[in-house]
């Protein structure tokens, strides 16, 4: 398994050229079939659509670097206007600092990282803190992604 905050900040290197053409600033995933849709290299804004490489044009997702086939693997973020994705850092319902509260009412933590499969295809579990001094004694939790999550603007409700 790998992790979220592992692969941000990597450099995405074209094969064909050798030569680097972004840099990995968070995940993109489908929230309701917790799948990755791919990765983003640069945030929408004013004039610029944003961009991203889809899952499938990944080739590789190493230690050091994610490698594409080729520049056109580079695309804008319209593409994903219609299912808007959610990311781990960025986007209007990110889930990084959001608590983790079960449908009985127990906070479970702060989410602070996603662990993703072998295969980088879903995400299936959550780490959670309960804070600095928590983590240094206690270590934090890991979770789980549930058969179903509620998403909200500061709360992911998870099934007890």
């Amino acid at each position: 398994m790998r992790k979220a905050l592992d692969v941000v900040g990597m450099p995405v290197v074209c094969l064909e050229t050798g030569e680097e053409i972004g840099v990995i600033r968070d995940i993109l995933f489908d929230s309701e079939k917790w799948q990755v849709v791919g990765v983003l290299l640069s945030e929408q804004g004013w004039l610029q659509p944003g961009t991203y490489i889809p899952l499938g044009r990944i080739h590789a997702v190493g230690e050091s670097c994610l490698t594409v086939s080729g520049k056109d693997a580079i695309t804008s973020l319209d593409h994903l206007a219609a299912s808007e994705p959610t990311g781990v850092l960025t986007g209007k319902l990110k889930l990084k600092g959001k608590s983790v509260i079960s449908t009985s009412g127990n906070l479970l933590g702060r989410l602070e990282d996603v662990y993703f499969s072998a295969d980088w295809e879903k995400i299936v579990g959550y780490e959670l803190s309960n804070g600095w001094l928590a983590d240094v004694t206690e270590g934090r939790k890991r979770l789980s992604v549930p058969p179903s999550v509620i998403i909200g603007e500061e709360n992911l409700i998870v099934p007890d």
